[in-house]
């Protein structure tokens, strides 16, 4: 079937709305995290980020493992030449959603105070309880936005996450503002709190710009009946949804998982070594201020890898193999690059990036040992998405099954002896494993071209020069401003930060384009900088 124009722009224009849509929620995920830590303070911060990874997992499923899925699903049996009822089959699937998000959601309330206790503080139990209500809209936006995904209507599902990400991050932040006064523990019900209100917002919108002759309501309301009515096919429908949505999600859950990890592991682990409690909490607050930069710098790092996944899929559809390795290198040439350059230049500036975002160092090596995360995460997030773009998921989701085992256990042995640093480590260290193995994976597969050693040797200059430049460019600002003023206050850690990031990214970019890092079709594809920079 040949696809007319207008269909393409159309489906072009839906996959822009909802990749615009991901990156804006992403962003906000990251961003408000620090406004957060500097309302509620360490122990605040800390009380979040124990109880909010429990559902951010179901999050990353909701927003793109299940959608996609039943996007997919929906495409094929529209297309079916069967009997069953569409209808019929979406709301199986809702009905499989609803009993096993409501059963966690109510296993996390009903078992709050032992999930609290499995962390280490029972303070924690308010906020688990309300932490468990989320999960009762899931199924409601996973089925409502997969359901117009497979129609090929990416907008509900692109201002439904918008909505949804924006509605939470200001309830989490105004709940946390008004309670913040009375206790740190009671403003940790902000993350339950606010990802209920914002999957009903999400929910709201679904339905506000239903089409009129197909609305969610009617699509909720189909007989339940339904379920028994294809005894054959359902269990094989509800199997390819889970399964598949566990393996869509994989590199997008990596980040969570280990924030997870570091909730059941970081404070229990140092309490029982004989530290404070309240000490142990704050500390734990500290280490978790790295997560939103890492976050950000996965983010934007990975923005121009992905973009040609897409193109992965078609010459894997179209078996066109020379340009399949191609696009693979590509994919992860640009993401080793530029993730490799944010991960050396959080290092440099980290001594003044930690105080202008949460106003004091306290923290400084842990959150330059877990930069190293913005990289190998990053690389290991790509290739996860390369793998499930050629069929191959299953790997990625085995490797990180071996990471989280390798987290764990170097989060026991590492914690007693060098406090959060050793949590960085382990989490870095992982992440590093995980990476390299994806990558041994591709080269044993033949998914991309062959690497050329200058490359490595280029990249590694490049960031050598960024390095020394931009350390060298704080040391003497210090010295000046010291001399000049006597300290540093939040102010001048912020222009030292920035004017370093700026000069470092500049640096970079001129270093890399003097090398040519990149072939000119490579160098071209870069939005913006080939513009300013043509190829030489």
């Amino acid at each position: 079937m040949v696809v007319k124009n207008n269909e393409t722009g159309s489906w072009l224009k839906g996959a822009f709305y909802l990749s615009f849509a991901a990156l804006i929620v992403k962003v906000l995920s990251a961003l408000y995290k620090v406004p957060y830590q500097n309302m509620t303070g360490d122990l605040g911060y800390y009380v979040y980020q124990q109880v909010y990874p429990l559902y951010g997992i179901a999050l990353v499923l909701s927003t793109y493992g299940y959608p996609l899925v039943i996007a997919k699903m929906t495409a094929d049996w529209r297309n079916s030449k069967d009997n069953i009822n569409l209808g019929d089959r979406l709301s199986v699937l809702f009905i499989w959603l609803f009993i096993i998000h409501a059963a966690a959601g109510a296993g996390i309330i009903i078992f709050s105070e032992t999930i609290s206790i499995w962390m280490g503080d029972a303070n924690l139990t308010t906020p688990l309880r309300w932490m468990g209500l989320p999960f009762f809209m899931i199924p409601f936006l996973a089925v409502g936005r997969g359901y117009y995904q497979g129609l090929e209507n990416m907008i509900p599902t692109a201002f439904s996450q918008v909505v949804e990400q924006v509605v939470r991050v200001i309830a989490i932040l105004a709940v946390a503002w008004v309670l913040i006064k009375y206790d740190p523990y009671l403003a940790g019900i902000s993350a339950g709190a606010g990802a209920l209100l914002g999957g009903i917002a999400g929910f709201i919108t679904l339905v506000a710009i239903m089409k009129k002759d197909v609305t969610l309501t009617k699509l909720l309301k189909e007989r339940v009946q339904g379920i028994f009515h294809f005894h054959q096919t359902w269990k094989k429908d509800v199997k390819e949804l889970f399964t598949a949505g566990f393996f869509v999600s994989v590199s997008a859950m990596s980040l969570i998982i280990f924030q997870l990890i570091d909730a059941f592991t970081i404070y229990r682990t140092l309490e029982l070594n004989g530290m404070n409690q309240m000490v142990a909490a704050e500390l734990k607050g500290v280490y978790d201020r790295a997560w939103p930069i890492v976050q950000m710098g996965a983010v934007v790092t990975t923005v121009f890898s992905y973009a040609v996944i897409p193109y992965v899929s078609k010459a894997v559809a179209l078996n066109r193999r020379e340009h399949l390795q191609a696009l693979v290198k590509q994919a992860i040439k640009i993401c080793l690059v530029f993730g490799s350059a944010a991960t050396i230049g959080l290092i440099a500036i980290m001594p003044h990036l930690n105080p202008m975002l949460f106003g004091n160092a306290e923290g400084t090596t842990s959150l330059q040992i877990l930069s190293g995360t913005v990289l190998f995460a990053a690389l290991f997030m790509t290739m996860a998405a390369l793998l499930h773009a050629v069929g191959n998921a299953g790997y990625a989701a085995g490797i990180l099954l071996i990471g989280i085992a390798l987290k764990v256990i170097l989060n026991i042995l590492l914690i007693p002896i060098y406090s959060i640093e050793g949590a960085a480590i382990a989490s870095t260290t992982a992440f590093v494993c995980m990476s390299l193995v994806l990558f041994i994976i591709l080269i044993r597969k033949k998914l991309m071209l062959k690497w050329n050693h200058s490359f490595f040797i280029k990249t590694i200059v490049s960031l050598a020069v960024m390095m020394i430049v931009v350390v060298m460019y704080q040391w003497g600002m210090t010295q000046l401003i010291v001399r000049e003023w006597g300290e540093l206050n939040r102010l001048l850690h912020t222009l030292l930060s920035l004017s370093s990031a700026v000069l470092g990214a500049c640096l970079f970019i001129i270093t890399i384009w003097l090398f040519r890092l990149f072939t000119k079709k490579e160098w071209e594809e870069l939005p913006k900088v080939s513009k300013i920079l043509p190829y030489r």
